[in-house]
């Protein structure tokens, strides 16, 4: 029960880095990000309005897959796996979407002369609401996949994440 309980602790631990990291990412351009050259992240007044949905999908996969490759999955986990992909991928895209949505009915509101701003701070409370189950799936999602793994394997992401926090506590 101990190892479950640092199991989910670390998942938790892993996916609020991953939030995080999401949101840096985006918050400075996935151009920038990627070196295909300096893009401002404001032009004038607010972040520039392109969408990068897919390439940050494409992105996260692409990592997952660098370190997953390590593992040497069989052909039950592998399966298991690209669920998890699937998952993850759809629910990059669905986010996106979602933020799109929030963002143009903040805009419309903000666009009229007395925007109603006890509506927004209703609004706004009730997406951050959703945070706690969104990363909760996320958790579930990667126990999932921990589960299916042997010994060895497990060995492998434990230590994975091991070295992912020695080196954040390194750089606070």
């Amino acid at each position: 029960m101990k190892n479950r309980k640092k199991v989910v602790v670390i998942g938790a631990a892993i996916l609020a880095l991953a939030v995080v990291g999401f949101g840096v990412t985006k918050a400075s351009g996935l151009k920038a990000a990627w070196g295909s050259g300096f893009h401002s992240c404001f032009h004038g007044m607010g972040p520039r309005s392109e969408s990068h949905s897919a390439d940050m999908a494409d992105w996260v996969m692409w990592k997952m897959d660098r370190h997953v490759k390590d593992l040497n999955l069989n052909e039950i986990q592998t399966r298991e796996y690209e669920k998890v992909k699937e998952e993850i991928k759809t629910s990059i895209l669905d986010a996106h979407q979602r933020r799109n949505e929030f963002r143009h009915m903040v805009r419309l509101e903000m666009e009229k002369e007395n925007p109603d701003m006890n509506g927004l701070a209703s609004l706004i409370k009730g997406r951050v609401n959703h945070v706690p189950d969104l990363i909760s799936e996320k958790i579930d999602l990667f126990l999932n996949f921990y589960n299916v793994l042997d010994r060895d394997q497990k060995a492998r992401v434990i230590e994975m994440i091991r070295l992912r926090m020695g080196s954040a506590k390194q750089q606070n």
